[in-house]
């Protein structure tokens, strides 16, 4: 199948009873010169580019091992090699319907990883379950750690980066532009665009929703784990307390930042070294600085921050004032979700972040969900990111010795999320199971279990 673009021909696969694009390009590598930079218009190439292959995903370090490597890092067919030039996509369309007029619903994947780790092409990803229900659904990776959210007066842009930082959430921009502008020759129609996401995925979309730059880009939202009012994952970061982070890197790097500022010929020299420096040994700086960032009780050590010009103020001041996107939202989180350890008897009254979740749907009126299904197979609970496997229906790859009624209950989740990236509502235009009811208060919230 090969489909025509802005930027020229892409050929896919069909796999999975789908046409499938794998690691399509949708902005300029972000390396050499490029790198701390936002992101930089994709160019035109010649012939016919085959999209059969997923890119590599984005610089994140060794794999840690631990809980989550069982979980979803195990498979080696879904393992890519990590580079810089990470900034590429990946689009599911539904069997016989990748051609212009078919103008199926699209919906747009942002992972989460801590904004830290994680890949659009990483289990459980597959996407064929979505599909089978007349949706697009497009997966994409950013930039992420000290490369995607590395925030220092020393890599600001003139006009472009002003404080350098948040250059992860230019990518996604950068992705839900291309979509907007080339979904139509895939089948997608661009004015039916969900934008969805889990963890830091979940943050990004909704600090997005709080700027002019994702006005137009999607026409919903779905935030599983990581939106709310207030969310005690945390907030965007004062630029202040991001450089202090970068700091720690430059320390490592043998970089006198204070000297950068009064002699300009060892800043020029500076910026030489942290622009052409390998990739690796940057990374082997930048792990150090993550460990001494959760040494030193710092928080997570990259992410978005307020740097006056995506963000002139913290997201939670700019929903109290009613500035975020007017679009319908599904939110929630899971029983044993991250932020409930300290509970002995969980329930979603002494949640954190479901309690986050309802105080946004007063706000915007949205649908709100709570996953308390206990997976099988060890005592891990409804665990933060155990949605997934249900939400993208691809269970038959996961380790876990699922039952019946986790079919079932994957099914019911799908034909919701289907719904609502159909119509913004998650009971139309079919649903044979319970009416679910926008949050007005106690007992509007759907269970999942």
């Amino acid at each position: 199948m090969i489909v025509e673009t802005n930027y020229g021909l892409i050929e896919g696969i069909e796999a999975h009873g789908c046409h499938i694009f794998k690691g399509v390009p949708y902005a300029m590598p972000p390396i050499g010169e490029k790198r701390f930079k936002k992101p930089f218009p994709l160019e035109a190439w010649e012939g016919v580019y085959m999209a059969d292959m997923y890119s590599a995903h984005a610089m994140q370090g060794p794999k840690r091992g631990g809980f989550y490597e069982k979980e979803f890092y195990s498979d080696p067919d879904f393992d890519t090699r990590e580079s810089e030039d990470c900034l590429y996509l990946n689009i599911w369309v539904p069997e016989g319907m990748c051609k212009e007029g078919s103008d199926l619903p699209v919906a747009v994947y942002v992972h989460g990883g801590a904004f830290l780790g994680g890949a659009g092409s990483n289990l459980p990803f597959v996407c064929n379950k979505l599909c089978e229900r007349g949706v697009i659904v497009v997966t994409l990776n950013y930039r992420l750690g000290a490369l995607g959210f590395l925030c220092h007066p020393l890599i600001r842009e003139e006009g472009r980066n002003t404080a350098g930082g948040n250059l992860g959430l230019w990518d996604q921009l950068s992705a839900f532009r291309w979509v907007k502008e080339n979904i139509r020759s895939f089948g997608g129609d661009p004015d039916n665009i969900t934008a969805f996401g889990q963890s830091a995925g979940a943050m990004s979309l909704q600090a997005l929703a709080c700027t002019s730059q994702m006005k137009g880009l999607c026409n919903r939202m779905i935030l599983q784990s990581g939106g709310g009012y207030k969310n005690p994952l945390g907030s965007l970061r004062t630029v202040d307390k991001a450089v202090e982070i970068a700091d720690i890197l430059f320390e490592e790097l043998e970089i006198d930042t204070q000297r950068c500022a009064t002699d300009e010929a060892y800043k020029q020299a500076a910026l030489k070294r942290l622009f052409s420096i390998d990739e690796g040994e940057l990374m082997k700086k930048v792990g150090v600085t993550i460990g001494r960032s959760f040494q030193e009780k710092k928080g997570m050590p990259f992410v978005p921050v307020i740097d006056g010009e995506l963000f002139r103020e913290d997201i939670f001041e700019l929903m109290d004032k009613g500035q975020f996107l007017d679009i319908p939202y599904i939110l929630g989180c899971n029983g044993d979700d991250l932020t409930t350890e300290q509970n002995k008897v969980k329930t979603p009254e002494n949640n954190p972040m479901h309690i986050a979740d309802t105080e946004f749907a007063k706000r915007a009126g949205a649908y709100v969900y709570y996953f308390d299904r206990k997976l099988p197979g060890d005592d891990a609970g409804a665990f933060h990111s155990a949605e997934l496997w249900y939400v993208f229906g691809s269970m038959d790859y996961c380790w876990r010795p699922m039952e019946q009624r986790d079919h079932d209950l994957s099914d019911k989740m799908i034909t919701y999320w289907t719904n609502f990236m159909k119509s913004g509502d998650p009971n139309k235009p079919e649903n044979a199971y319970d009416h679910w009811d926008k949050y007005e208060g106690s007992g509007s919230c759907m269970i999942f279990e």
